[in-house]
């Protein structure tokens, strides 16, 4: 995986490198070492984050609620 592919990947899941390790339950400093390209990202890594990331994409996000705001009864 590209740390081109690696960001995108990242991206489309709304994760930023610090979410990853939290997932990983790993230290910050390797997944930076994947996305700057001092270490390879392993093989079930790169396939996992793909996978994520392209169902994620397919799925798309509900626009109904864009822009929508609580509306709240204060008292009756």
């Amino acid at each position: 995986m590209t740390p081109e592919r690696f960001s995108e990947c990242l991206k489309l899941l709304r994760w930023s490198q610090l979410d990853l390790a939290a997932a990983l339950e790993c230290e910050v400093f390797l997944v930076n070492a994947w996305s700057n390209d001092m270490e390879p990202v392993p093989e079930d890594i790169a396939a996992w984050l793909d996978k994520l990331a392209k169902a994620h994409a397919k799925a798309g996000i509900p626009q109904n609620y864009k822009g929508v705001h609580l509306k709240m009864k204060i008292g009756k």
